[in-house]
Formats: structure tokens, sequence, C-alpha cells
């Protein structure tokens, strides 16, 4: 008989989730306590100052026009670093708030897509595979009496080789 996850696996499921529904999420982590989200993402090739400014610009001006259309309260709180090595870019997007994390999260992926359409690193995959049941994790993340000793409250997921692999800092 299949029984209910357990509550404290509902932030382990989102994050698989979110890792399943978007290949091209390099890292997740998750900071219930402070209610933050870090994603990164991988381009294949290293950013020079001025693309990585207008990066910045571009990225903040789609936030502040999320957050003037979805009228939220205050403006999420939204900062973006980078790192070259390698011949390569790690992007870190650190989200400040947990309201409309989906859709924040489904926004910020599809302009990595369409900023960098043949550089984004992004896991393949067949049609043929399958992914995770469509439940609505997300709504659990702003539900109240949070506990911050419990744990599942500072997540971290990557995926390598096919699997996702989720540690509980």
């Amino acid at each position: 008989m299949l029984q209910d996850p357990l509550p404290e696996s509902d932030h382990v499921h989102m994050l698989v989730d979110l890792l399943l529904r978007f290949p091209e999420i390099y890292t997740i982590s998750l900071n219930l306590p402070s209610c933050s989200c870090h994603l990164s993402y991988m381009i294949r090739r290293e950013l020079n100052p001025e693309e990585y400014a207008a990066l910045q610009r571009h990225l903040q001006e789609n936030m502040a026009t999320f957050c003037y259309l979805n009228r939220c309260q205050e403006r999420c709180p939204f900062k973006i670093s980078h790192k070259n090595h390698s011949g390569l870019t790690r992007l870190q997007l650190t989200l400040g708030c947990v309201s409309f994390l989906d859709e924040l999260i489904s926004l910020l992926t599809a302009l990595m897509r369409d900023l960098f359409p043949e550089e984004l690193a992004a896991e393949k995959r067949s049609a043929a595979e399958h992914r995770w049941p469509e439940d609505d994790f997300i709504g659990e993340l702003s539900s109240p009496g949070k506990d911050p000793q419990r744990r599942g409250n500072r997540l971290t997921a990557f995926r390598d080789s096919g699997k996702v692999y989720i540690f509980d800092q």
C-alpha cells in the first residue's frame, strides 16, 4: 500500500521535480529559514565583463517587470554572480523570496534558454523518459509554521549521469 510522503519530503520532491522539469538548471539550493533559493546554470564558454554586465541588466529588468505584473508586495531580492573557469561560466542566481517561486524559476530558465540557445548546458533526455508526477510542491514553501530546526529546511540538489542527488545541509 502506498503511503503519503512525510511532510519533510515535500521539499525533496519539489527539488527533484524542478530538476526534472528544467534540465538546464545545473544546481538548485533551497534555504527555508532564510527564504532563499539559489539556482545555477552552466554556460559552455566564458562570459566577458561586458556580456556579464548586459546579462545582469537584462535579468534585473525582467525581474522588475515580473514583480510589477504580478503585483508583488515587495520586489523580490535578486542577485546574480558568475565564475569563469576552464572555458565555462557558472551563473549563480539568488532569489530572496519564495512567493511565485515556480513562476520565477520558469521565467529565469526561459530567459537563459533564449540568451544562450546553443551554449546553455542541459541534460539530454529522450522523449520516452518519464517525468515526476505533477504535484504542487511550491505551495508548501510559503506555508506558515516551518520549524527552522526541522530537517529538510536547507536542501541542495544537482544531477549527475541521469541521477538526482539531494543533500540536507
